[in-house]
């Protein structure tokens, strides 16, 4: 019998969701707990934010409470659950460019191949004196060329680089 593979990430990448409320009461549908909790924090956000607008202007859009907090909130949780920058969730997203203006842009850092630069915003750069470097007189000049010759067959006697069910060969070939 064969090896059984399963493949998980479809039920693993399925989103979290609420039907049971209570012990009794519970949801005829499932609700997904992410939008969920969008909704309720743009409820809370555009009630404020309303609250405010009828403190200063008391009888300005007296007949669009039920706009503010039920159209409005439902815009913005469908907005949020359909954007996703560079592929990520967009609080994900918000948290990652935070740390990056905090720790990088804010401080000015300088990186080069994902390792920190010292010494970058330096004002006085000292340089040395030249030496001049003497070489050997066997030396390589071009550095794709070598000296050594390369072996079909090791010191083992065994052929290098082909396959036993091959045809046989000069062993003495380069």
């Amino acid at each position: 019998m064969g090896r059984l593979v399963f493949n998980y990430r479809k039920a693993m990448r399925e989103p979290k969701k609420i039907q049971q409320l209570t012990e009794n009461y519970s949801l005829p549908f499932a609700v997904e707990l992410i939008p969920a909790i969008n909704y309720f924090l743009f409820v809370a956000l555009c009630f404020g934010f309303w609250y405010g607008v009828r403190k200063v202007f008391p009888h300005a859009f007296e007949n669009s409470s039920i706009f503010v907090i039920f159209g409005i909130p439902i815009f913005l949780t469908m907005l949020v659950t359909k954007i996703k920058p560079e592929g990520k969730n967009i609080y994900l997203y918000f948290l990652d460019l935070l740390k990056y203006y905090f720790m990088i842009k804010l401080p000015q850092k300088k990186y080069c191949n994902d390792r920190k630069v010292d010494l970058c915003n330096e004002k006085n750069v000292e340089f040395r004196k030249l030496v001049k470097v003497v070489g050997k007189p066997n030396e390589i000049e071009n550095a794709y060329e070598g000296n050594t010759q390369k072996f079909v067959v090791d010191e083992n006697g065994r052929r290098l680089g082909v396959l036993p069910h091959k045809e046989q060969f000069d062993s003495y070939a380069e």
